[in-house]
C-alpha cells in the first residue's frame, strides 16, 4: 500500500505540473487579453496561500482531531483527484479557446458542451476542488479556511473579469447562456 505522504506528494507533483503545462496557454497564442491583471492577482493569491497554508498545518494549533486526520485527508486526496480530472476536461473541451489569461479570439465561439452544458467555468470549479482537497489532506483547519477564503476570493474576482470580457464578445448569446447555466456549483451557483 502507498504511503499517505507519498501519495500525497505525488498528486501535489502532478497538480503542480499539470499546471505548468495549462499555464503554457496564453493570450499571445492568438487572442485579445481582456485580463486586467487577474491573473497575477490569482497567482499571488495561489502561490501565498499555499506557502502559508502549508506552514500552518505543521504547528499544532488549528489540527483536526486526530480521528478526522486521515478520513479527511483521503477525502482531500479524492477531491485532490476528481479536481484535476475535471479541470482538465474543462481545459479539453475550450481546446484552443482556453488561456490563462482572459482572452478573446476574433473567431471566438462560446462553448456549451461538455461541462460547459452545465457551468460556466467549469475549469475553476476543477481548480477549486483541487485547492480545498490540498488544504483539508495538510490536517489543518487553518490551513482549510486561509485557502476557501483566500483562494476563492480570488477566484470569484477572476470570474468577474471574465464575464465581463465575454458578455462584451458575445451581447446576445452569453446572457442567455447565463441564465441556462451556473457558474460554479451545478444546478446552485
Amino acid at each position: 500500500m502507498i504511503r499517505p505522504d507519498t501519495l500525497f506528494l505525488a498528486l501535489s507533483a502532478t497538480w503542480v505540473a499539470s499546471e505548468i503545462w495549462i499555464g503554457r496557454k496564453r493570450a499571445a497564442d492568438g487572442g485579445k487579453a481582456h485580463d486586467r491583471g487577474s491573473l497575477q492577482v490569482l497567482h499571488l493569491a495561489i502561490w501565498g496561500s499555499i506557502f502559508v497554508a502549508v506552514w500552518l498545518s505543521r504547528k499544532e494549533f488549528g489540527r483536526f482531531d486526530d480521528g478526522l486526520v486521515m478520513p479527511l485527508f483521503w477525502t482531500g486526496c479524492a477531491l485532490m483527484v476528481a479536481g484535476m480530472a475535471f479541470r482538465w476536461w474543462a481545459v479539453r473541451v475550450l481546446d484552443r479557446y482556453f488561456t490563462v489569461d482572459v482572452a478573446i479570439r476574433e473567431d471566438h465561439k462560446l462553448i456549451r458542451t461538455g461541462p460547459y452544458r452545465l457551468l460556466r467555468h467549469p475549469s475553476y470549479t476543477g481548480s477549486l476542488a483541487t485547492f480545498y482537497g490540498f488544504a483539508l489532506a495538510l490536517g489543518s483547519a487553518w490551513s482549510l479556511a486561509l485557502i476557501v477564503v483566500v483562494v476563492t476570493a480570488a477566484f470569484l474576482w477572476r470570474i468577474r473579469v471574465e464575464e465581463r470580457a465575454l458578455m462584451s464578445a458575445f451581447p446576445r448569446d452569453y446572457p442567455a447562456y447565463a441564465r441556462e447555466t451556473k457558474r460554479l456549483i451545478p444546478f446552485v451557483w
